[in-house]
């Protein structure tokens, strides 16, 4: 079923890439959040210790939840220490919530941010490998604020809520985790600001597209790290060595058309974060690579949406199409790889 979804998408493509076209899509809602799973019972939401009541219910209006259809938890500043391994402490500092829902095995993790205008750094696919390294997996997740945020606290709601599950999270992964989350985040302001000065020509709404395509391809470039790993790992136990590690790193920023927009302090990082993964158990694990499996869809899908944004733009391949080959070769890459 992937491979017919893959042909089909890539069919897709080549329509928009031949024709300068949009064929129209039908999409239908997903409505799977209103099944009650029988290990968790109602979805957990997660509020910022620092809203107010009448914050916290406009929260959970935005969320599209009412107190009797979830079971509530509160996230604490010293959830944040607990489960970063840092941070002040400051309840006041709590802002972002979360609804998790957990999900049949095998389903994956989707992120959904509905305040996007309020989640100032974080996006939506920018939490999801941490997540995994976290250890989490098939959840639907939904993060939200009234008020203007960083984002990066949306991650102690959701151990949060899968501790208040009985399911335990793993201090270790957890602090990896908000290291990956805070050097990716970094790693990629960099690379979206110098591809800006590359491509000033292009309108703002070029601009964010492109910004979009380049965390994209930063994401997969750390799915790519893990299954690599993972692979060494499986084929030469401990003795996978520091120099494997940095070819690691370094193919996958290549095979995803990062290199001439990283720097060589942001690759160093990478390879530090990649030594880290070798180091923390259960990172490489089997599970792990199963939930990868499924957020490279997630990518995918990302992709997709950004070559439908630029097929409605009548002279952006004329005018940037350096970035837009590079954007056509990602993708079908990207797709060549799911034949694999």
């Amino acid at each position: 079923m992937k491979i017919k979804n893959a042909a089909l998408a890539m069919t897709a493509m080549l329509t928009i890439g031949i024709t300068g076209m949009i064929l129209p899509v039908t999409v239908h809602a997903d409505n799977t959040d209103a099944v009650i799973d029988e290990r968790w019972g109602k979805p957990t939401f997660v509020a910022g210790a620092g809203l107010s009541d009448a914050q916290k219910a406009e929260t959970m209006s935005i969320l599209g939840i009412t107190a009797d259809n979830v079971n509530t938890q509160t996230a604490t500043g010293a959830d944040l220490i607990k489960y970063l391994g840092s941070g002040s402490g400051d309840d006041s500092a709590m802002l972002s919530s979360v609804v998790v829902t957990r999900k049949n095995e095998g389903a994956g993790i989707t992120v959904d941010i509905v305040t996007p205008e309020n989640i100032t750094l974080i996006t939506a696919d920018q939490y999801k490998n941490p997540l995994v390294t976290a250890g989490i997996s098939d959840a639907s997740i939904k993060v939200g604020s009234v008020v203007r945020v960083t984002g990066e606290s949306a991650l102690t709601g959701v151990y949060k809520a899968f501790e208040a599950n009985g399911d335990a999270i793993d201090s270790d992964r957890a602090q990896l985790a908000q290291t990956e989350l805070t050097t990716t985040t970094d790693v990629a302001n960099e690379i979206t600001q110098e591809a800006a000065e590359n491509n000033s020509d292009m309108t703002e709404e070029e601009k964010q597209a492109a910004n979009e395509a380049y965390q994209t391809q930063l994401n997969q470039a750390l799915v790519d790290i893990k299954k690599e790993l993972a692979d060494l790992k499986e084929q030469k136990g401990d003795s996978v060595t520091a120099a494997e590690v940095e070819e690691v790193v370094n193919n996958a920023i290549k095979n995803n058309d990062l290199s001439q927009y990283i720097s060589q302090d942001s690759i160093n990082q990478l390879i530090s974060l990649a030594q880290q993964y070798l180091d923390t158990e259960g990172v490489l694990s089997k599970e792990s690579m199963a939930q990868l499996d499924k957020i490279s869809e997630g990518f995918q899908n990302t992709l997709n949406s950004i070559g439908d944004k630029f097929g409605d733009l009548t002279n952006a391949v004329k005018a940037n199409e350096g970035f837009f080959q590079g954007l056509w070769n990602s993708i079908t890459d990207f797709f060549g790889n799911l034949f694999k």
